[in-house]
């Protein structure tokens, strides 16, 4: 399934794709595209996670999104400002309440780009540990 899932995406053909994805979980999804970005770090993996997008918003997606842009395709100009994007809306949509998703911004302002601001990770820290008082993440952070 994999090579022709790959086969699919690159070309362009998303309806076959999606025909082929369209009985996955979004865990099956996940690793079936990131195995295929892998192989291929062609823009238009990402593409497709966008065609899926646009056709329905879900936190799930937009965790593909956020990982496609730091795993595989990081290289890519504007990539993690592109994850940017996908780290804030799964936050938005889960209204601040998931550490997974908040740690997604620390994690983009802990990388030399530093897409996330001073100010902005300082706030999701403290939201981190207003969740979870023994978030080592969010304390060595604010320790700094």
């Amino acid at each position: 399934m994999t090579n022709k899932l790959n086969e699919f995406i690159i070309k362009g053909h998303f309806e076959k794709a999606k025909e082929m994805t369209n009985e996955l979980s979004y865990s099956e999804l996940d690793g079936k595209l990131m195995e295929t970005a892998f192989k291929d770090s062609s823009i238009t993996n990402y593409a497709f996670i966008m065609s899926l997008l646009v056709e329905e918003e879900h936190v799930a997606l937009h965790e593909m999104a956020f990982r496609l842009m730091v795993v595989p395709l990081s290289y890519l100009d504007g990539a993690y400002y592109a994850a940017l994007y996908h780290a804030r809306r799964c936050v938005e949509l889960t209204d601040r309440q998931d550490i997974r998703y908040l740690s997604n911004l620390l994690f983009l302002h802990q990388i030399p780009d530093k897409v996330v601001s001073e100010e902005e990770a300082y706030d999701t820290a403290k939201r981190m540990l207003a969740l979870d008082p023994d978030h080592v993440l969010a304390k060595e952070f604010l320790n700094k």
